[in-house]
Formats: structure tokens, sequence, C-alpha cells
């Protein structure tokens, strides 16, 4: 261990570390061992990439949606005390969707969920580009 200048807050310490991203040398207080960069550059990377981005944001809003849904259609069909439901639902295996659907009005429930699926599939695409 020598004792150098750090390069990141100026002190007369004894420098062990290089950072990876910038490659200045930096002394134990600077440095972030379970990154492996100094602290200068781990605050710019913090800052650059937020914690929720667009994508995660929008899955996770589309898994409250959908777990709402499923609240209501279950309260609704509690409630009303009808036995006779309607549901249609889709299950995506790779890129093969299977459509299923159950009650007097399932061709319509199928073919709901069908006409969300395509537009879900647009959307994704969309959004890649």
């Amino acid at each position: 261990m020598e004792t150098k200048v750090c390069q990141l807050c100026g002190t007369l310490a004894s420098v062990t570390y290089v950072c990876n991203l910038c490659k200045r040398e930096v002394c134990d207080a600077c440095f972030k061992p379970e990154v492996g960069a100094c602290s200068e550059c781990v605050r710019r990377l913090e800052s650059r990439t937020p914690l929720l981005t667009v994508p995660m944001k929008l899955f996770l809003l589309g898994f409250v949606l959908v777990f709402l849904g499923m609240i209501f259609l279950i309260a609704s069909s509690v409630l009303s005390g009808d036995v006779q439901t309607t549901t249609g639902i889709v299950i995506f295996i790779g890129p093969i969707p299977i459509m299923l659907g159950t009650g007097p009005y399932s061709i319509f429930a199928v073919l709901l969920a069908a006409i969300l699926t395509v537009l879900g599939v647009v959307f994704f695409f969309l959004m890649r580009k």
C-alpha cells in the first residue's frame, strides 16, 4: 500500500483501489467495493438509471389492472347470485394463444379476449421500436 493522493477526494491516504469505470486511483473512503467503482461513478450511474423505468411502470400498471379486474369479476359474481356467468380467457404458451370460454355468451367473451390479445401484441411491437 502506497501513500498517495486520492484522485477523487484529494486527501493523502493509502490508495488501494482503482475504479473499474474511470480508472482513477482512490482511497478506501471513495471506493464502493460492492460495485467495483468509485463513489462519483456510482452516483453518476444511479442518476442515469431510475429504479422504475417506463417498461417496468407499464408492466406494474398492467399487473394491477388485471388483478383489480379479477377482484371485480369475483365480487360481481358473488354479489349478483347469478350462477351463469360468461368467461373468456386467453393463455399464451410461447407464440401460440389458447382461447377458452364458458357460459351463454362465451363466443363474445372469447372474441373480446382475442381482440384484446391482438391489440396487446400490436402495442408490444410498437413499444419496442
